[in-house]
Formats: structure tokens, C-alpha cells, sequence
């Protein structure tokens, strides 16, 4: 099972309630036997992800995504399957066993992985070192004139680096090949010769949930501005929408302490002075606009986020962006006003730490700070500048769905406008946006049901035998004979925990079917999870079992009428004849 033992996974299974584990990034409100909340993969209004407690997967009407507790992992922390294990494994304080590979290439890719993590440690600590020694002076003396402190430089495992060469020259020494110092990300190539990316840098490591280091940052000593911050390049160990940085420290500091609040900042050495400064909640966005999968690492941590973007006009089209993309992951999110082109770094330098907590005392949210950005791109002495300012305004507002917000704030563009508050709603209310009324929740139907008859109907007897129908029971399963490979391998499954004496687990089967097969899999559990289903259960299921057995003859009659079409030979003709009256005799019976 990709590594480990079926036991081990069934073990950790039991010690991570799938309810509990998705309802650490998913509101969950029990409806029936089942929990519903938002779907966490795709965007939506009304809940239609349902997790079932009883059997432990989840499944969403909408996006048709459905798992167990281990691929919602996989699928929430974009981790790979043994990252996930080890997530659960640590989550539940369950050892890891040995890790025993059946595929030699799944084994050999693990390797060369843990060979590149291993050559950007063995790179951090080269850093690390250097920093230490007389080649690094320069770079400390740079450092601490940033009024870093030694214990600071020590935390974040700051380094230099002193020329392009020696890097690569000490990597090699110790065993490393070209092919895995430039594929790590520590090194370029150029013409054949590798070259340190941070090249006379100051360089501080950036390190993963699980203390693994993936990538550097390198700022310039020399006090030239071209290219001032640089990173490493993304690699197969490292891409800047799937993490943070100091993201391995704001994890000791949840464990250790708790968080109530996460802050967002643009570069590394922000987080460095707010930490420094005694603001530990923080991380760095790695400089590009943010992501759903970042959204989704930050719900693990916390449901209140500041974003702490520059004081400038691109910095606050990134927070607009950023503030939408966490709200759509349930994240309550405010915005810190910084001031004009000043950085959380400048701001601790010439405020100090309690003028910067007065900035975030007074952040504002989502849809205060969008008017307020608006106002400040447009004159409002101006009618024409005027105008634009409430158009676009009541079109901020009507996002709120707070009919008391919404008159707050329609107040707000009043008194910088003039307008008429009865103006101001006649506007709002005028769109057909706000006329339109949010359906009522309900369980939706499952509408991902694709195939022909006998697929179907494959997918509801499946579906009555794995989750232990009491008229399922009644008739042997031997007697059924599916025809799409990954159904049969399903029947395999169920005839083998029936000869075990041990109930079906439906989640057994996201670890034991291909990925190719996964989504099949999504729709017999669509067929549990739906709560809309026939009114006489029993007589469908008898209707889906005879629906595969016709099937099933049907295709034996055809292919029986092209023998007996073919054949010349007399004896051989009447045999044919002879197993096709049978047939016929088997369907006509089925059919009364």
C-alpha cells in the first residue's frame, strides 16, 4: 500500500476521525447522518460537501471529489500520499513503520527526493558556516547593521555565501552530481559549470512544515538596487503557491503557545524584524499573489489572517486579491493600511513595535478596505470622479450579504459624496444582483451519475454491498458478474472481507483501486452519500441486479448469434444453437 502496511493505514485511519480532521478547515453542521459544509476544492455558496462519519469519506455533490481521511489530506496540503501518512502519523503521535516500496520506481523517485532535501540542507549548512568565518564578515557586519541580533541570525539560520564557485565546489565534495545541486535549487547552470544562485549574498533558508529546507532567499550586501532580493528557483521540492516562509516556526509557535491570528507580509526580512520585534505570528507570501493552496496551509493554523502588504498602489491590488481568495476558505481577513511606501520592516524602524500594533488594531476589512482603495483612485471633487466613486462603490457593497451592513456602509459613501441615502438605495436595490433571493439549502441530487444501463445499476448493487444493506444481504454477490474492471476488483474486495467474516470499509478502497480508477470510486460513493434515493430501495436493487444479468446475457447472445451466423461446420452449429436456447431460456426468465 504505496510503502506501508495495509494494517498501519487501517490503524491510522481509526486514529484520525475524518469528521474531526476535515472539520479543522471546514465548517460542519450535522444534517441527517451525515455533515455538510462548503466544498474546501471548488467554490461555492450552499454546502454540498457531505462527510459520512459512519464510513469515513467524504463526497461533494458539486465538484464530485470524494476520499477518505488520507486523501483529503493529500488533496487539502497538496502532499503526496507517504507526506500525507507521516501528516496523520505526527497528528495522532503514531510511529512510522518502515517505509517498503513494491514498485522500484515509485522507491527510486522517494530516493533522488530525499537526496535533493538532503544537498539543500548540506547547502544551508555551508551557508551557515561561512557566515562564521572571515568570508562572511562582510555579511554579518551587513546583518547586524540591520540591527539583527545574534539570536535572530541564529532562529532563521541565516548564511552567506562568498563568491559563485565554492557552493558547488563543496557540494561535489561531498558526493553530490551536477544533475542533483542544479535539480535542488541551489545551483544554476551555465555552458556546463554550475554557480551559486545566492552568489555573495546575504542568504537565509527557507524550511518547510517539516523542517525540511527547500529554498533561500539572497539579498544584496553591496547596496546596489538591481535585483536587491532574489530567490531560488522552483523545483520539485519547492513551489513558492505551496508554502511560506517562517511557515516552520509559526508551526512550533501553534504548538507551543496557539495562535489567534496569522499576519501576511511580502518579504523574508519583514518577517524577520516583526519576529525579532516580538510579533511571532507571521509569514511571508514568497513576493507573488496568493493561492488556494496557500489559503488552505494558513486554515490549518487559523480562521483570522492579517494581510500586511507595502504601502504602495500594486501592493494593495495584491491584498484586495489575497483578502477575497482566504475569505473564500472561510478565513475571517483584515487589512493592515500601511503606510505610503513604507514596508512592516520600515514601519518597526521608525515606530517601533507599538506603532505597528496600532496599524493592525485598526485594519479594516475586506469590503471597507475595497471602498477605501476605490476613494483613493478617484477625485471625488470632481463630478465625473464623483459619479464613478458611488457606481463602483454600491457595486462593493452589494457583496455584503448583511442588509444592516450594507446600510452602514451605504452612510459611509453618503457622507463622503452627498448623495442621498434614498438615492443611494434606489441605486443598490435597482441592480437585479440584489434582487436575486439565495435558494434554500438542500441536500443536492446526484448529478454525476454518467453511463449505460448496466454501469448504473453496477454502481448501486456496489454500493448496497459495501455499505452493508440489509437487502443486499440476501442475495450472493458470486452471482453477479460486473463488467467494468474496477467494479470486479470491487467484488474481489467484498468476497474477500465476506470470507474474513469482517464488515466492507469503503474507505479501504481509496488506498487499494488506481488513480485512474479514482473517479468511479467518486460515484458509487455518490450513491451513499445521496439522501434523495428511490422510495422502495429494495425493489431497485433487485431491478439493478437484474439489469447486469441481462446485461451480461444479452452480450453472450449477440456474440453467440455471430458464431452460429459464421460457422459452416453442421455439429458445431447445432451446439451453438443448443447454449443459445439456454441463454434465451436464462433471459426469459430474468424478464417476467
Amino acid at each position: 500500500m504505496k510503502g506501508f502496511d495495509a494494517k498501519f493505514i487501517e490503524e491510522l485511519k481509526n486514529k484520525n476521525d475524518i469528521v474531526d480532521t476535515v472539520g479543522r478547515y471546514v465548517h460542519l453542521e450535522q444534517r441527517g447522518g451525515n455533515f455538510w459544509g462548503r466544498c474546501p476544492f471548488h467554490h461555492e455558496k450552499t454546502a454540498s460537501f457531505s462527510v459520512n462519519s459512519t464510513d469515513q469519506f467524504y463526497y461533494c455533490f458539486g465538484c464530485h471529489k470524494s476520499g477518505d481521511v488520507i486523501s483529503f489530506i493529500m488533496e487539502i496540503e497538496s502532499l503526496d500520499f507517504n507526506d500525507a501518512v507521516r501528516y496523520l502519523a505526527e497528528k495522532a503521535n503514531v510511529p512510522l513503520p518502515e517505509i517498503k516500496y513494491d514498485d522500484e520506481k515509485v522507491k527510486e523517485q522517494k530516493e533522488k527526493r530525499q537526496r535533493l532535501i538532503s544537498c539543500m540542507r548540506e547547502t544551508a549548512l555551508f551557508y551557515v558556516k561561512t557566515l562564521r568565518s572571515g568570508s562572511g564578515a562582510k555579511h554579518l557586519e551587513y546583518a547586524l547593521g540591520r540591527k539583527l541580533t545574534p539570536d535572530t541570525i541564529l532562529k532563521f539560520g541565516m548564511g552567506a555565501s562568498p563568491d559563485f564557485n565554492s557552493l558547488p565546489a563543496h557540494l561535489k565534495s561531498k558526493g553530490y552530481t551536477n544533475e542533483e545541486i542544479v535539480s535542488s535549487g541551489a545551483c544554476g547552470e551555465k555552458d556546463g559549470r554550475c554557480f551559486d544562485w545566492m552568489g555573495k549574498r546575504l542568504v537565509i533558508p527557507l524550511v518547510d512544515q517539516f523542517g525540511n529546507v527547500i529554498s533561500f532567499a539572497g539579498r544584496r550586501i553591496d547596496g546596489i538596487k538591481e535585483q536587491k532580493y532574489i530567490n531560488t528557483k522552483e523545483s520539485s521540492i519547492f513551489s513558492k503557491g505551496k508554502t511560506f516562509f517562517n511557515i516552520n516556526n509559526l508551526k512550533k509557535l501553534k504548538n507551543e503557545k496557539g495562535l489567534d491570528s496569522v499576519i501576511i507580509v511580502e518579504g523574508h526580512l519583514d518577517v524577520v524584524s516583526l519576529v525579532q520585534a516580538g510579533i511571532e505570528n507571521v509569514v511571508a507570501s514568497m513576493g507573488t499573489a496568493l493561492t488556494k493552496d496557500q489559503a488552505r496551509i494558513l486554515k490549518r493554523y487559523t480562521d483570522k489572517v492579517f494581510i500586511s502588504y507595502d504601502g504602495d498602489a500594486s501592493g494593495q491590488k495584491a491584498t484586495i486579491r489575497g483578502l477575497e481568495i482566504l475569505s473564500e476558505e472561510g478565513i475571517e481577513v483584515k487589512v493592515v493600511s500601511m503606510p505610503e511606501g513604507l514596508d512592516p520592516d520600515d514601519v518597526i524602524k521608525t515606530h517601533g513595535v507599538e506603532g505597528y500594533k496600532l496599524l493592525l488594531s485598526e485594519a479594516k476589512l475586506l469590503i471597507d478596505f475595497k471602498i477605501e482603495v476605490l476613494k483613493r483612485s478617484l477625485d471625488l471633487k470632481t463630478v465625473d470622479g464623483k459619479r464613478k466613486f458611488v457606481s463602483g462603490a454600491v457595486k462593493i457593497i452589494k457583496e455584503s450579504p448583511s442588509p444592516a451592513e450594507q446600510e452602514d456602509l451605504l452612510k459611509t459613501v453618503r457622507n463622503l459624496t452627498g448623495v442621498t441615502l434614498e438615492a443611494l438605495k434606489r441605486e443598490l436595490y435597482a441592480s437585479p444582483e440584489s434582487q436575486q433571493v439565495e435558494a434554500k439549502t438542500e441536500t443536492p441530487m446526484f448529478t454525476d451519475n454518467t453511463g449505460d444501463r448496466s454501469t448504473l445499476a453496477s454502481r448501486f448493487v456496489l454500493s448496497a454491498y459495501l455499505f452493508g444493506k440489509p437487502y443486499a444481504m440476501e442475495t450472493d454477490i458470486n452471482g453477479i458478474e460486473f463488467g467494468l474492471p474496477v467494479h470486479k476488483e470491487i467484488k474481489d474486495y467484498i468476497l474477500q472481507k465476506i470470507k474474513l467474516g469482517e464488515k466492507p470499509r469503503f474507505s479501504d478502497l481509496y488506498e487499494l483501486v488506481s488513480d485512474e480508477d479514482k473517479d468511479e470510486l467518486s460515484r458509487i460513493a455518490g450513491m451513499e452519500a445521496e439522501e434523495n434515493k428511490k422510495v422502495d430501495q429494495t425493489t431497485y436493487f433487485s431491478d439493478c441486479v437484474r439489469t447486469i444479468k441481462l446485461d451480461k446475457i444479452n452480450s453472450e447472445i449477440e456474440k453467440l448469434n455471430g458464431l452460429f451466423k459464421s460457422e459452416t461446420d453442421t455439429e458445431k452449429r447445432r451446439e451453438i444453437a443448443k447454449e443459445l436456447s439456454q441463454k434465451l431460456a436464462q433471459k426469459n426468465k430474468l424478464t417476467k
